[in-house]
């Protein structure tokens, strides 16, 4: 039997030893939080070394794991991750879906990367006049900077789209995204409307120009609070 905490050391093991760009695990332990084993999607860099070699690489590091648990790991190189993503693998949406992340390389980076990209596409639809997708994105935008800032501060990873929910572990982190509380209900109503099946949950129905700006405000004003001087 494998815990999360088992699956956390090994992924941190594994980190050391071969610098990969993320672990991810999925299958029982991700979904039930123990199983009989475990299974590990690990993103490689783009290297010299062949599929192949990067298997047996990843399977003799995990060696002396094997006497306490099972382990069954696939290892990919990023751009093959990302050619079969856009192909739409169903094992990799399978994955995202019910995955957990265990490791990502540079991570905060990575999420403060992705929250700005985030707010300029939602500026971009707003110039196009697609007030729906640019609230969308804006509240991603807080999101994943709201996570950026949690990770920072030694938070593991959870799978949440909930702005309320991350603002009320930033306060436990000491942490200061500068949302008020409407505005947080306000962002989390545009993202529970994002399909055209839930219409009407957003108060004003249909997001305005007005709503989209808004979102766009408050997006842009808790990346700044929360990183200052990036």
């Amino acid at each position: 039997m494998v815990s999360q905490k088992e699956a956390k050391d090994l992924a941190n093991y594994l980190a050391r030893a071969i610098n990969p760009v993320s672990i991810v695990m999925f299958g029982s332990v991700a979904k039930e939080g123990k199983g009989e084993d475990l299974d590990l999607l690990i993103v490689t860099e783009d290297k010299d070394k062949s599929l192949k070699e990067l298997d047996a690489e990843v399977r003799r590091l995990l060696r002396p794991f094997y006497k306490d648990f099972a382990i069954d790991p696939f290892i990919l190189p990023l751009t093959l991750v990302k050619e079969y993503f856009l192909k739409g693998s169903p094992f990799l949406r399978l994955i995202q879906r019910e995955g957990r992340s265990l490791y990502m390389k540079d991570s905060v980076n990575q999420w403060l990367k992705q929250a700005k990209e985030d707010l300029s596409v939602a500026e971009y639809l707003i110039k196009g006049g697609y007030y729906r997708g640019a609230c969308y994105h804006a509240q991603q935008a807080i999101e994943k900077a709201l996570k950026a800032s949690l990770i920072q501060k030694g938070w593991e990873l959870e799978k949440t789209y909930s702005i309320e929910r991350l603002i009320a572990l930033a306060e436990e982190y000491k942490v200061s995204p500068g949302i008020a509380e409407d505005d947080a209900i306000f962002i989390d109503s545009i993202y529970r409307g994002r399909y055209p099946a839930e219409e009407g949950l957003i108060p004003s129905g249909e997001p305005s120009k007005e709503d989209a700006l808004k979102a766009m405000r408050i997006a842009s004003g808790s990346i700044r609070n929360l990183f200052p001087k990036r």
